[in-house]
């Protein structure tokens, strides 16, 4: 088989240490089968459509041990038609509707998965913009477009060749944009984390607030159940440890990116204050039953004089959640507007 000039610059990038030891004509179809993935995914667009209903949003609050949805709206009650999204809260819909037999044998979505030997995935990062004027509100039929916007292969931090995919998901209502959820999903060789361990980041700065997260079994069943995330990772033991090599199950990244952004949410004085964006990366894994830190630090030079007035500028805030060793597990920026 022929290889392109795509395939051959792939080839490039993938060539591991052990390349010689494979037969060229192995080494040959594999390339042919990602240049194939790629360029499909790429090129692939779908539409859904979800209705924001009260139930949902209320159990992720009551989930995540808040006593109020948003404002002033219980998290012990229904909230009511009209009730906006906090950030993040959109998880708990668009859930992936797809029978079981169309998942991988992790559990999870099969979409945007690359060809072997790329079978590991974790959630490595992502960005978050929120048009606060028009928010995804309880009672709202809302549409969301998905497409991979990029894809890309580096060498890991771990040794070997990863595979980076990202994803945009546009949400909207009637009344146009809402929401865009980018996400980067990491998918790496399945023996890269038995055979190495990440190297602990320590912070290096003071947090303005912070709080300590005491992550159990059940905050994650109940999180992957309203977020229908079935990925085994995140709530079966065994799979975790034996087969991807953690010390047990995982904290979800979208659940410590939610964390940090009520945090920051809970810690601004000024009633106008939104959450503009975040953009953010996963360092290293959360595990269950091991406390960890979420923090805050206002970023000083971004502040204008008028910062915590009405118009005043944009804020930026530092959000960084500590392992139980100090080690830094998810790190991002916030930018907060005021309405």
């Amino acid at each position: 088989m022929v290889c392109d000039e795509r395939n051959l610059r792939y080839r490039q990038e993938m060539r591991s240490t052990d390349e010689g030891d494979i037969p060229l004509i192995v080494q040959t179809w594999s390339i042919w089968l990602f240049t194939r993935w790629k360029s499909k995914i790429l090129n692939e667009t779908t539409m859904s459509t979800d209705t924001i209903t009260p139930a949902p949003l209320q159990l992720l609050s009551l989930t995540l041990n808040r006593t109020n949805i948003i404002n002033d709206v219980s998290s012990t009650v229904i909230p009511p038609v009209g009730t906006a999204l906090p950030p993040n809260y959109h998880l708990a819909y668009f859930p992936t509707r797809v029978y079981e037999k169309d998942l991988s044998p992790d559990g999870y979505l099969t979409t945007h998965s690359p060809p072997p030997p790329f079978l590991q995935r974790m959630w490595a990062g992502g960005e978050l913009l929120f048009d606060n004027w028009n928010p995804l509100r309880v009672g709202q039929h809302v549409n969301m477009e998905t497409k991979c916007r990029n894809v890309e292969v580096k060498h890991g931090a771990l040794g070997g060749e990863n595979v980076f995919v990202w994803i945009d998901r546009d949400m909207g209502n009637k009344h146009g944009f809402s929401v865009r959820d980018t996400r980067c999903l990491v998918y790496m060789r399945r023996s890269v984390l038995k055979e190495k361990q990440r190297k602990i980041v320590k912070v290096n700065y003071k947090a303005d607030f912070e709080k300590i997260i005491h992550p159990t079994t059940i905050l994650l069943f109940r999180y992957s159940a309203l977020t229908f995330n079935s990925h085994l990772i995140h709530y079966d033991h065994k799979y975790a440890a034996e087969v991807e090599g953690h010390e047990g199950c995982l904290i979800h990244g979208p659940l410590t990116c939610t964390l940090l952004l009520d945090l920051v949410r809970d810690s601004i004085p000024e009633p106008s204050a939104r959450i503009k964006s975040f953009t953010y990366r996963a360092l290293s894994p959360l595990v269950v039953g091991k406390p960890f830190k979420i923090c805050g630090k206002r970023n000083l030079n971004a502040i204008s004089s008028n910062s915590f007035k009405e118009g005043g500028s944009d804020v930026s805030y530092d959000l960084w959640a500590e392992n139980n060793e100090g080690g830094l597990a998810m790190k991002g920026t916030a930018l907060i507007e005021f309405l």
